[in-house]
C-alpha cells in the first residue's frame, strides 16, 4: 500500500508543501493553506493569546513587530547562540529578536498577551511552523502525513547541528523527516518527470546533458552545475553559494529609492530609522517586485508613511530594472563563476533551470540568457514561458516527487533507499567513435558515472567499415560570420537613411571534439541491409566492452573486450 510522503520546502522566507496524488495520473499538486497561499510565509506573531502564521503573521510586522517571528531558519545551524555571526543576527533586528534564552540556546522572547512572556528555543519555533503546515496539509486532504522529506540547502545536509535540530522540529510537529534533498537537487527533480514538465529538454528527451539549477531565494543565491548521465543519475559537479544575494537586495534597492523620493516630496528624512515605517515601505516593495514581474507598471500608495504624511507614486520595470540592476549583474556573475569552476564553457551547458521565488525577475532572465546561445542551451524558467511550476514551488514539487518514488518499506530498507548521495567511479574524459566524416561522436560524456552502457544504431551504415573508439576533449573555437546583405526597405517618414557601411563581423563561438587517445580499433564487416546496433559498455574498474549487432538478425559482427 503506497503511504504518501509529503514534499516540504522550508525557506527562510517562505515554505511551500507538496504532494503527489493517488490518482491514475499520479497529480502533483502543491498544497493552499487555510488563507489560499500556497507560498506560505515563514512566519510566527503572537498576540492576545492568539498565533498567527504565514501572510497573517506577515501583517503583524507594522503594529507588532516585537512579537512577530521571522528569518529564523538558517539560525538551526547553530546549537549555541555565542557562535552566531552578528551578521546573521541582523536579520531579526527589526522584528522580535533572537536572543540567548539561557545556557547559551539560541532563541526568542515574545508576549503570548499582555504582561505574559514566554522564551522557546529556534528548535521549538521551527516546531510551531511545521504545525502549521502539517495542519494545512491535513486539513486539505484529509490525511494525517507523518513521513516527510524536506528540501533544504546543502549546508543543512552537511550540518550535523542543522540535521539533528530539523529532526527535533519536525518531530514536535508530528513528522518524522525520511530524507533531506537539496534544494538545487530538488529544483531540478521538479523538472524530470515528465507528467509534470511542459515540453523542454529535462524531461523529454532523456539523453546526457549538463544542467545548471540557480536557485534565488530570499537571502542566498545557489548555483549548482549537475552532469546528468544515464537517463537521470544527477551528478554534482560544482556548488556555489552567496548567503548574501536574494530578493531581500531587490527589496532594499527598491525600499531605499522609495525612501528618498518620499523624503524629497516631504522634506523629511530619516524614514528608514522608523521600525514601522521600514515594514511599510517593506511591504510596499515586496508588492511592487512582484507587479513588475508580470506588467510594466506599478502603482504605489502608502498610508501614513511618517509623521502622518502618505505616499503615493508610480514606478515602470525600466525604472525597476536599474535600481536592482547591480543586484542581478552579481547574480550572473555567480552563475558563470559556477560553469567556470566546474571546467566548463557555457557553450557545454545545455539546460539552466532558474528556481526560487526571486528568478520571478525578467531582468534576471534575460541577464542569465545573454550568457549562453538560444540555439544550444534552453533556459527553463517560468518568466520564458519554457516551465509551468512557479519558481516558489519547484523544491516542495521535486521533494514530493521523491517522496513519490519510495514505498511504506522497512525501516532498514528505506534508510538504504533515501541516501542523499552515494560516490562511485566517473569517467574523467570524453569516449567517442570515429564517423566518415573523420569527426569524432561522442558516446560516453565526461563525468559520467561508472558503471555505464549506450546503444547507437547506426541506419545509414550498411557497408564494412573500421570502428576505431578514443578519448576526446572539447574545444571552444571561433570563427567569423560576415553580415548577411540584406534587401533595402522603404523608410518611415521619421526615419533616416543613414546606414552604417563598416558593420563589423560577428564572432560565432562553437564546440568541436578533437580525438585523443585510440581506445579499440576492430573491421566490421558483413553489415545488413538495415545497419548495425552498437553496445558499449564500461565497468565499474573501467574496462571496455563493445558489440556490434546487425539490426535485425541481432547477429553479433564483431566484439571488443
Amino acid at each position: 500500500m503506497f503511504t504518501p510522503i509529503l514534499g516540504v520546502s522550508f525557506g527562510n522566507i517562505t515554505s511551500t508543501i507538496a504532494i503527489v496524488k493517488q490518482d491514475k495520473k499520479s497529480t502533483l499538486e502543491v498544497i493552499a493553506n487555510q488563507d489560499g497561499e500556497r507560498s506560505i510565509n515563514s512566519a510566527l506573531s503572537y498576540k492576545q493569546g492568539n498565533e498567527y502564521h504565514g501572510g497573517q503573521a506577515i501583517q503583524q510586522l507594522v503594529r507588532n513587530s516585537k512579537n512577530t517571528i521571522v528569518n529564523f531558519r538558517d539560525f538551526l545551524q547553530y546549537d549555541k547562540y555565542s557562535a552566531i555571526p552578528k551578521d546573521l543576527l541582523k536579520r531579526c533586528e527589526d522584528s522580535c529578536p533572537l536572543i540567548d534564552i539561557g545556557s547559551d540556546v539560541p532563541g526568542f522572547e515574545y508576549e503570548v498577551e499582555a504582561g505574559v512572556s514566554v522564551k522557546k528555543s529556534v528548535v521549538e519555533v521551527t516546531g510551531n511552523h511545521f504545525k502549521q503546515l502539517k495542519l494545512a496539509a491535513d486539513d486539505y486532504t484529509s490525511t494525517d502525513f507523518e513521513k516527510v522529506i524536506i528540501s533544504v540547502p546543502e549546508s543543512f545536509i552537511n550540518s550535523e547541528v542543522a540535521s539533528k535540530n530539523l529532526k527535533e522540529a519536525a518531530k514536535l510537529a508530528g513528522w518524522n523527516i525520511i530524507q533531506f534533498i537539496g534544494e538545487t537537487s530538488s529544483g531540478l527533480l521538479s523538472l524530470t518527470d515528465s507528467k509534470v514538465s511542459v515540453d523542454h529538454k529535462i524531461a523529454k528527451d532523456g539523453k546526457d546533458k549538463n544542467v545548471v539549477v540557480a536557485d534565488f531565494g530570499g537571502y542566498t543565491s545557489t548555483v549548482t552545475v549537475f552532469a546528468v548521465r544515464n537517463n537521470g543519475i544527477m551528478t554534482n559537479l560544482v556548488t556555489k553559494v552567496d548567503n548574501n544575494l536574494g530578493g531581500e537586495n531587490f527589496d532594499e534597492c527598491l525600499m531605499t529609492s522609495l525612501a528618498k523620493e518620499f523624503e524629497s516630496k516631504h522634506k523629511l528624512s530619516g524614514t528608514l530609522n522608523d521600525i514601522r515605517s521600514k515594514h511599510k515601505l517593506k511591504q510596499a516593495a515586496i508588492v511592487t517586485k512582484k507587479t513588475l514581474s508580470n506588467v510594466t507598471n506599478a502603482v504605489i500608495g502608502i498610508d501614513s508613511l511618517s509623521q502622518g504624511m502618505d505616499f503615493h507614486t508610480s514606478m515602470n520595470r525600466m525604472k525597476y530594472e536599474l535600481t536592482i540592476m547591480q543586484i542581478v549583474n552579481k547574480m550572473s556573475n555567480l552563475v558563470k563563476s559556477t560553469i567556470k569552476e566546474a571546467g566548463l564553457d557555457p557553450l557545454e551547458i545545455d539546460a539552466v533551470v532558474l528556481t526560487g521565488g526571486s528568478s520571478f525577475t525578467p531582468k534576471l532572465n534575460n541577464a542569465i540568457s545573454f550568457i549562453f546561445d538560444e540555439d544550444v542551451t534552453s533556459i527553463i524558467s517560468l518568466v520564458k514561458g519554457t516551465e509551468s511550476q512557479h519558481p516558489d514551488e519547484m523544491n516542495s514539487a521535486g521533494a514530493a516527487l521523491q517522496g513519490a518514488l519510495l514505498f511504506d518499506d522497512e525501516t532498514d530498507e528505506l534508510d538504504q533507499l533515501v541516501q542523499h548521495s552515494i560516490d562511485v567511479p566517473h569517467l574523467d574524459t570524453y569516449i567517442g567513435y570515429l564517423n566518415a566524416s573523420d569527426e569524432i561522436e561522442p558516446v560516453f560524456l565526461k563525468d559520467t558515472p561508472l558503471p555505464a552502457r549506450k546503444i547507437v544504431k547506426l541506419y545509414k551504415q550498411v557497408s564494412d567499415f573500421q570502428l576505431a573508439l578514443y578519448t576526446a576533449n572539447v574545444e571552444i573555437k571561433e570563427r567569423e560570420e560576415e553580415v548577411g546583405e540584406k534587401q533595402p526597405r522603404e523608410l518611415d517618414e521619421d526615419e533616416s537613411d543613414y546606414t552604417d557601411s563598416d558593420d563589423e563581423p560577428e564572432i560565432i563561438r562553437y564546440k568541436v571534439f578533437n580525438k585523443g587517445e585510440l581506445l579499440a580499433s576492430a573491421p566490421v564487416k558483413s553489415i545488413g541491409a538495415k545497419g548495425c546496433e552498437i553496445s558499449y559498455e564500461i565497468s565499474k574498474e573501467g574496462s571496455l566492452k563493445v558489440v556490434v549487432r546487425d539490426i535485425v538478425s541481432k547477429e553479433i559482427l564483431t566484439k571488443i573486450e
